[in-house]
């Protein structure tokens, strides 16, 4: 006789089955897994704010650096023209360097087809004096009109960048990197 077999009905206790015994299953039941599943979702939906945040600040950080690159690097193009050179006249700005659109890949000439160009870059150059201070002092620098004497030239590039108006920006804004240098005019004092 087997183990899971029936007693005969006599013998049975009232009310007692004859199917044979379940022995308990290893895994786990759709409830456990509906939870399982709910639990993970809410983790999810937690961090998700982490990841659009840091995807932003990389999208950020790798924007400040490339117009901070493009400003030093027409700073570093004014900066090794000669002294007198028509660039390096006095102004109080300069229109945009770029073109409106960037060029296009086949070609490489910018076209009105083209996608456009989100950054702008400007200059200022600033002709300054310099006067001799009493001891122990600072040296005074003071800004001095076109054609007049000049002791140093300062050259402010700044670069701007709007992404944010275009369909493919993130709309976190404007940024602007603006970087400076002085040239000692070879004559002080002459214009």
């Amino acid at each position: 006789m087997t183990k899971n077999s029936c007693a005969p009905r006599r013998r049975r206790a009232a009310g007692a089955s004859c199917a044979p015994r379940r022995r308990p299953e290893a895994g786990v039941t759709l409830v456990e897994l509906l939870i399982a599943t709910f639990l993970l979702a809410l983790i999810l939906l937690a961090i998700a704010p982490l990841f659009i945040t840091s995807v932003k600040s990389n999208y950020a950080a790798n924007e400040y650096t490339s117009i901070h690159n493009i400003a030093r690097d027409r700073l570093e193009q004014l900066m090794s023209l000669p002294f007198n050179d028509p660039q390096l006249a006095p102004t109080t700005g300069t229109a945009n360097d770029l073109p409106s659109n960037l060029p296009d890949p086949a070609t490489g000439v910018p076209s009105a087809t083209s996608p456009r160009n989100t950054l702008s870059v400007t200059y200022a150059v600033t002709n300054f004096t310099e006067t001799a201070p009493p001891t122990g002092s600072k040296w005074i620098f003071t800004a001095v009109p076109a054609g007049s004497g000049w002791d140093f030239k300062r050259i402010d590039v700044t670069v701007t960048s709007s992404s944010f108006n275009t369909p493919s920006g993130l709309g976190i804004g404007a940024r602007t990197a603006r970087v400076s240098g002085f040239i000692r005019n070879p004559s002080p004092g002459l214009p």
